[in-house]
């Protein structure tokens, strides 16, 4: 209960409130003998008579009483009256260092005096063995002649005598977390004790704030909070005001480094640092800097998704798309091995050290960072990390007119590369030197395009399409926007949701235009090469775009992964084989890479092997299409029909009820020797030709099967009228033995180029 205005306690008398914290309120009160105003902290009404807390309120004035320093608020008087404890304290003129902060960051020329004001008042604590324990800018007080005090030392713990700092006696219950989440070290955040270290990282979180106006952990929920804490390095504030001292980024995120022992071991050792940069020198505790050797050694890393920090949820695709942007970007540059998008975002949201993460993924370095687009601006800051040493090696924030974002990806790019000391070819530093301006609204139909495409059924590329051609009406000169229509088109024939007449011009129309508007774009000779082999059946100019376009773009999974296609069905498995484990190392956590194989060796004739790598695939995405659909092609080879059907069902969640789907269901029936429901299931899927497409090539290895050899041909035959992309899988595929003998299938062969 609040207490009433006139409330004497002893000879003090109450006239404000001024605030309320953990265990108590705080009110402006007037000593009656003295004639003074003082601050008064009250037990808060409840917690009088809880032992613990009325311990730690006392101890509080014993702990304080040790303390004379100008920089922490004055202990005058301890009392208790009518069974309410209470402390009179300094009455401090001014604003919280909170409500400050609340206008923006401290003026340049403040910043290093009240840091050193607030490392001395946190010092003198330290030397008389205390342990403030809850340190932030709501607990520190600026006077209008720019005198800084902290004050509320109730969160206070008092070392033992003669012991080191790290050794306390603790005046909480064993286990019990107090304080502040926001300002507390990540041990503490663990359940470790609270040493003199930690007030020295929420020492360091404080200056950071005042430097920059914004905590070093920006998050949207209590969780992400602790965990950026536990796992994540602040950008140098620098990065965000360039303006700063030179050496006081140094100090401050050496005093939040994750690992204690890292850090300065008290307070008095940050501000004598401070005091050295003060004189304008370099700060006498120095962050380790990364050896040049370890920079050396970065020849791999991953981008994880950049976090959305505008504070609204749908514009996650934005952040996504500048993830996938940037990794496309670095992904152009010879010699380095950059993780592909789809094993990047597996990490979306999961704030797991970031050794641990490059280790399942083999890499040598990680970026992170965060995407803020406000006020027709993009910002992005980025830092760098070294994998095995946990070094943060380089932070820096790029920030242009949304219409300049591609230039601000390149130039992120760019820095990246010059700080792991990989040499831009001529060639990538042209690309990454290229970027144009673009119409806002068109790049952000365009991202919205790439985000509806990865989820890679039917109704989410039609959707991509939308969007992709609605970036191209806006700005007609977006090659982006291009290659991805074209890959939509692509996907759509390839999966059959299209027919391969209405799909692969399209797609081949787009990757052209593509190409005219930038012809060293390498995703876009791959999306030609696409349509080149399965529609044109060019297969040598569709190789020769293969390999232009994975020499362009050599960390793009996508390309690598088409093209093993081209090298199955020209029986070269070894160099697919090479390929695809190419591919699995770009993007290790990708069904449908680490699939890829099975793929292979079902053309191989290499069943269990095909099986058991489809398994495999399936434990990093139990619903992937492709996985299970070439994993019932290898069981109906190796007649586990029932195994086959189970897998099959499964496919339906990856892909849809497609019509792709429900063809395999029915040749597996006809394989398994049902065959009056195969034709049950069959004859609907025919008699909708006309208004969905049904692939002729599914038709007649389903006719085969049931051993209707004649009407089998007559769709085989179709097929290759229309051009059905599967035919260039004539010569490999098991599927279509049942047509092997005899010149008329030689000569099909022939018409389709193989």
């Amino acid at each position: 209960m609040l207490l009433p205005p006139a409330t004497r306690l002893g000879p003090y008398e109450v006239l404000t409130l001024l605030g309320s914290g953990g265990v108590g309120e705080v009110y402006r009160a007037r000593d009656t003998r003295l004639g003074r105003e003082v601050a008064v902290k009250v037990m808060r009404e409840g917690a009088a008579y809880d032992t613990e807390a009325r311990r730690r309120f006392r101890g509080e004035a014993i702990a304080l009483c040790k303390l004379s320093h100008p920089n922490v608020a004055a202990v005058f008087d301890v009392g208790t009256e009518a069974e309410t404890d209470f402390l009179v304290m300094e009455l401090i003129p001014g604003a919280s260092l909170a409500e400050r902060l609340r206008e923006g960051p401290i003026p340049v020329t403040d910043i290093l005096p009240l840091s050193l004001q607030l490392a001395e008042g946190i010092a003198a604590a330290h030397e008389s063995g205390i342990v403030h324990r809850d340190l932030k800018p709501g607990n520190v007080r600026v006077t209008p002649e720019g005198r800084l005090k902290v004050v509320d030392f109730g969160l206070a713990l008092e070392l033992a005598p003669a012991t080191t700092p790290e050794n306390m006696v603790t005046m909480t219950t064993s286990g019990q977390v107090s304080g502040t989440l926001a300002y507390m070290a990540p041990e503490v955040l663990g359940g470790a004790r609270a040493t003199t270290r930690s007030d020295v990282f929420a020492l360091g979180v404080v200056m950071y704030e005042m430097a920059t106006g914004g905590h070093p952990f920006p998050s949207s929920s209590l969780i992400e909070l602790l965990n950026a804490i536990a796992n994540r390095a602040a950008p140098s504030p620098r990065v965000l005001r360039p303006e700063l001292p030179d050496g006081f980024d140094t100090v401050v995120l050496d005093a939040m480094h994750r690992e204690p022992a890292q850090r300065p071991a008290t307070a008095g050792d940050v501000a004598a640092s401070l005091r050295t940069l003060a004189q304008g020198a370099a700060p006498r505790h120095k962050a380790k800097a990364p050896s040049k050797s370890a920079k050396a050694r970065i020849r791999s890393l991953v981008v994880l998704p950049l976090d959305n920090l505008s504070g609204d949820p749908t514009q996650d695709f934005f952040a996504d798309g500048m993830t996938e942007a940037l990794i496309a970007d670095l992904a152009k540059i010879d010699g380095l091995r950059v993780i592909s998008r789809t094993s990047a975002m597996r990490y979306k949201g999961a704030r797991r050290p970031l050794p641990e993460i490059a280790a399942e993924l083999g890499v040598d370095a990680v970026v992170e960072g965060s995407v803020v687009r406000s006020g027709g601006r993009v910002r992005i800051t980025a830092q760098l990390v070294h994998a095995a040493t946990d070094t943060h090696l380089w932070a820096e924030s790029f920030d242009r007119d949304q219409s300049d974002v591609l230039t601000l990806q390149s130039e992120a790019a760019r820095a990246i590369a010059a700080e792991i000391r990989i040499k831009l070819t001529p060639r990538a530093k042209a690309r990454l030197e290229s970027a144009r301006r673009v119409n806002p609204e068109a790049h952000d139909a365009y991202l919205r395009g790439r985000h509806h495409m990865n989820r890679r059924n039917e109704e989410a590329l039609l959707n991509a399409s939308d969007h992709f051609r609605h970036a191209i009406d806006l700005d007609p000169t977006y090659t982006l926007a291009y290659v991805g229509l074209a890959d939509v088109y692509n996907l759509l024939g390839y999966w059959s949701y299209r027919s391969a007449g209405e799909a692969f011009p399209r797609g081949k129309a787009a990757a052209r235009r593509a190409l005219e508007l930038d012809p060293q774009s390498g995703e876009a000779h791959i999306s030609l090469a696409y349509g080149m082999h399965y529609y044109e059946w060019d297969w040598d100019g569709s190789e020769r775009e293969y390999r232009r376009g994975i020499e362009l773009s050599p960390s793009y999974p996508q390309g690598r992964l088409w093209y093993v296609n081209l090298l199955s069905a020209r029986k070269r498995f070894d160099e697919a084989l090479d390929e695809v484990k190419r591919c699995c190392e770009l993007d290790p956590l990708s069904a449908v890479g680490a699939a890829s194989e099975s793929w292979v060796r079902f053309f191989m004739r290499d069943y269990d092997r095909a099986i058991a790598v489809a398994r495999k695939a399936l434990e990093l995405d139990r619903h992937s299409g492709p996985a299970l659909i070439w994993l019932t092609w290898s069981q109906l080879e190796k007649g586990r029909f029932e195994e086959a059907f189970r897998a099959l069902e499964d496919a339906r969640e990856g892909l849809g009820d497609s019509t792709l789907v429900k063809l395999s269901v029915a040749h597996a029936n006809a394989r398994a020797g049902n065959a009056e429901r195969a034709r049950s299931l069959l004859e609907p899927l025919l008699a909708q030709r006309g208004e969905r497409h049904v692939p002729s090539s599914f038709t007649a290895i389903t006719l085969m099967a049931l051993g209707d050899r004649d009407a089998a041909w007559q769709w085989l035959e179709r097929a290759e009228s229309e051009r059905d992309h599967w035919l260039v899988f004539l010569d490999v595929d098991p599927r279509f033995d049942g047509f092997r003998d005899g010149p008329r299938f030689t000569e099909l062969k022939r018409r389709v180029g193989i």
